[in-house]
């Protein structure tokens, strides 16, 4: 009964996701034609009315993604677009688009990059898992604190293997020990907790699972260590490519 339960919530998702994008899409794209002029100039007094139209529309549309993302999760769906890449690269680009975030908080973004990070992936959805976990940490890392973004390969006494590991470490509210087991799961209400997940005005819980399964399926895998008060530090660990 609970797999049944299961299977007609995340039908009902996936079918209220696609049902909402299509006129999310039109919606967007309009409200971009006006700001950007293409009705005319709009007057001075709706430029920020317009504004809050876009962003508040793009909000929606993001959150829809993220329930499709979910739907093929649950799905066993996730399509790789595998190609050589550079990690470091997209983690680069990332930081540099979330920077402006970074600065509304005063927070410290640093990077270190041991290594240049070449593996074969999907980069799309390489760079979606390093945006929720910054984004992540931006959000509940108090103002003033230090974000570090670190890129280099895993010991090989500690992980048996060959593996880049990636790792986001924050000066944040941290984790509860009897939560940690659950921040990787959908639509978690974290918010009482104040521990990572990707509740907030952006997301519906569901940005750690997401990035869970995007993980798993380039054969990789997620941990998290914290403590309260103190730090929270995710690491990523994806396969190195046979020499």
């Amino acid at each position: 009964e609970l797999e049944r339960q299961g299977s007609l919530k995340a039908e009902f998702i996936a079918i209220m996701a696609h049902e909402l994008r299509t006129p999310l899409t039109s919606i967007v794209g309009y409200v971009e034609l006006f700001k950007e002029g293409r009705f005319g100039e709009a007057p001075a007094a709706m430029q920020r009315p317009l504004a809050a139209l876009q962003r508040n529309a793009n909000r929606l549309k993001r959150l829809v993604e993220e329930m499709l993302e979910v739907g093929r999760i649950d799905a066993g769906r996730i399509t790789l677009r595998a190609a050589p890449l550079v990690l470091s690269e997209v983690v680069t680009e990332v930081v540099n688009e979330l920077s402006p975030m970074a600065l509304t908080k005063q927070l410290e973004v640093t990077t270190h990059i041991a290594v240049a990070g070449r593996l074969t992936g999907d980069r799309d959805k390489l760079h979606r898992i390093v945006v929720n976990l910054l984004s992540n940490a931006i959000r509940y890392t108090p103002a003033g604190g230090a974000i570090k973004v670190m890129l280099d390969e895993a010991p090989p006494q500690q992980f048996a293997g060959n593996w880049l590991r990636l790792r986001v470490h924050d000066t944040g509210v941290g984790i509860p020990e009897e939560h940690r087991s659950r921040i990787f799961e959908p639509f978690t209400d974290v918010a009482p907790s104040k521990h990572h997940t990707s509740t907030g005005p952006d997301s519906a819980g569901l940005g750690l699972y997401i990035s869970r399964g995007l993980i798993e399926a380039h054969g990789g895998i997620i941990s998290v260590d914290s403590h309260v008060g103190k730090f929270t530090e995710f690491t990523v660990l994806l396969p190195l490519p046979a020499e």
